[in-house]
């Protein structure tokens, strides 16, 4: 299924348990990734929804509550408390009910994305177990930084998704049939193959520039190269990929006359906002701040 109608089928879900967005950007979607803050009223009456093709997994926002489950016709009652978790894996029939309102940071997941995971780290199956409701701090954690990140408005390099998916997806193998903490071995980049990547990104750099082009460039899987870049760069891909843009930034800022405007959608950067808000972050000035200092 490709990501476009699946981020249907999560709409869909979501809509037929009565959520509503809880901020005025609440949901948003990669081809393995989507992440979601919804509000849902009390539901009474127990509601049928559509089976969903990707791995659920929620953090309860609001709390207590009482929640009445069928998956797959089997009845789950239980308390989810404030900070709870709970995971449904992919295609699983499912109905629910709650006894108050209540507020929800969400994502969904590609199975197969899971299973490569699993079978590159030597894991085995990743056969996702349903759990109402459990306590993961890391994993409820790293899902509401993301639903707050999304609902920032910032807007979010793919390449930050598959490290957001990659890094979700090492926490839920904890969760599956046999679950245990995969850590993987060590993995190394030579410098041929760091001069391939950074080829790669330098020729790319105002493109949407995915893990899956970057591991390709390294002659990689993709969690290989996340290790392996890491231990060789010192910060993740997506870091290094954002502070190789505002470098590149600083160059044109610097040697031309060129509009912020056109400088920002150069390096692929959403808007003349969001350009804005990374460069501070990084420079500590203002684009148009630092193109008067160097001028």
């Amino acid at each position: 299924m490709g990501d476009i109608c699946a981020a249907d089928a999560v709409r869909d879900w979501i809509t037929v348990l009565g959520g509503r967005p809880a901020q005025a950007r609440s949901f948003a979607a990669s081809p393995v990734l989507a992440v979601g803050r919804f509000h849902f009223d009390v539901l009474n009456d127990e509601v049928e929804a559509p089976r969903l093709p990707l791995h659920y997994v929620s953090v309860s926002l609001a709390g207590p509550l009482r929640i009445e489950a069928r998956l797959e016709g089997e009845k789950v009652k239980a308390r989810v408390a404030r900070g709870q978790a709970m995971i449904m894996a992919a295609g699983r029939a499912n109905a629910w009910r709650w006894d108050r309102p209540t507020e929800e940071a969400h994502i969904f997941l590609r199975p197969d994305f899971l299973a490569d995971i699993a079978d590159d780290l030597g894991g085995g199956e990743a056969m996702l177990l349903d759990r109402l409701p459990f306590s993961d701090t890391r994993l409820s954690d790293t899902i509401v930084a993301l639903a707050d990140e999304i609902a920032s408005g910032t807007a979010v390099l793919p390449l930050f998704f598959d490290m957001a998916a990659a890094a979700l997806g090492r926490r839920l193998l904890r969760h599956c049939d046999g679950g245990k903490d995969v850590r993987g071995g060590n993995a190394f980049l030579t410098g041929r193959q760091l001069r391939r990547v950074l080829a790669l990104a330098d020729e790319r750099l105002g493109e949407a520039i995915g893990l899956a082009d970057l591991a390709d460039a390294a002659g990689m899987s993709r969690f290989q190269f996340i290790r392996a870049f890491k231990s060789a760069v010192g910060v993740s891909p997506y870091r290094w990929l954002v502070a190789m843009r505002v470098e590149r930034a600083k160059e044109l800022l610097a040697r031309t006359r060129a509009p912020i405007i056109e400088v920002a959608t150069s390096l692929g950067f959403e808007s003349q906002s969001h350009f804005g808000q990374v460069f501070q972050a990084h420079v500590g000035k203002t684009p148009t701040e630092w193109r008067r200092s160097v001028s």
